[in-house]
């Protein structure tokens, strides 16, 4: 099933497993069981691996690699120590606390899962650390083919592809080039085509975009660029994402 899959064999993800998280570790607790691909039952309750998203049974993913997730997730830490660094505001309605997640050796966890194929970026509000380090072996696993990326149905969307005004509520990565930057009185748009009644567009509100000009990327920069951008599609005349942090996007080329 690994070779099926686009699996890397453990010893050719052992770098992205070691890639870089500064997060200092705050607790430390003992795994029990992988409840699946990216949530591990521990003897303080349930743990969920923060600003990642492995395949579930009925959802992205399907359930053969949603068993193959949990499954590798389950020989790495069943009966191991966990050094977790908590992150977001505090355990969900499912009561699970949300953390970057080391072994004792340091390998960190979700670096290693997204590095195999099994997981992808998806930070919440809050979970933004060290999620440049995640996107780095986000993009060293889709280039690979490996996991989720062997198969067609979670390729990247394309921009202008007329099937995202059919993914109402459905996470998607985006890739396309911005035709234009618009300006409204409570968010900036980001435009992929002359129509942006119809057309894809991503909407940053006013703190993103002061946090992206912080970082030497204001707005109307976007204007002629190659980005990447991730999140929930809705409805806003056409197919949109509402962007809530920088990280959601990636600037892909050089201007």
């Amino acid at each position: 099933m690994a070779a099926f899959l686009g699996l890397a064999p453990a010893s050719t993800v052992a770098a992205p497993g070691r890639a870089d998280c500064a997060l200092a570790a705050t607790q430390t607790v003992t795994a029990i069981v992988a409840v699946d691909g990216d949530t591990v039952e521990t003897d303080q309750g349930l743990l969920r691996l923060a600003a990642i998203e492995a395949p579930k049974p009925y959802g992205f993913g399907g359930d053969e690699l949603a068993r193959t997730a949990a499954a590798v997730l389950e020989r790495r830490v069943a009966g191991q120590a966990l050094r977790l660094a908590n992150v977001g505001a505090g355990p969900d309605r499912y009561g699970r606390s949300h953390a970057q997640v080391f072994l004792a050796e340091g390998t960190w966890l979700q670096a290693e899962l997204v590095g195999r194929g099994l997981a992808r970026v998806r930070p919440l509000v809050g979970e933004e650390a060290c999620v440049s380090a995640l996107l780095a072996a986000e993009d060293a696993a889709r280039t690979a083919g490996r996991g989720i990326w062997a198969r067609g149905q979670y390729q990247l969307r394309d921009a202008n592809d007329p099937s995202l005004s059919q993914r109402n509520g459905i996470y998607e990565i985006v890739e396309g080039r911005v035709l234009s930057v618009g300006h409204g009185s409570y968010m900036a748009f980001l435009d992929f085509g002359p129509n942006y009644r119809r057309d894809f567009t991503v909407m940053i509100p006013p703190s993103v975009a002061k946090s992206l000009a912080e970082e030497g990327l204001p707005v109307d920069a976007f204007k002629g660029r190659l980005i990447r951008v991730r999140g929930v599609i809705e409805e806003s005349g056409g197919p949109a994402i509402r962007v809530h942090h920088p990280t959601a996007i990636e600037v892909l080329d050089d201007g």
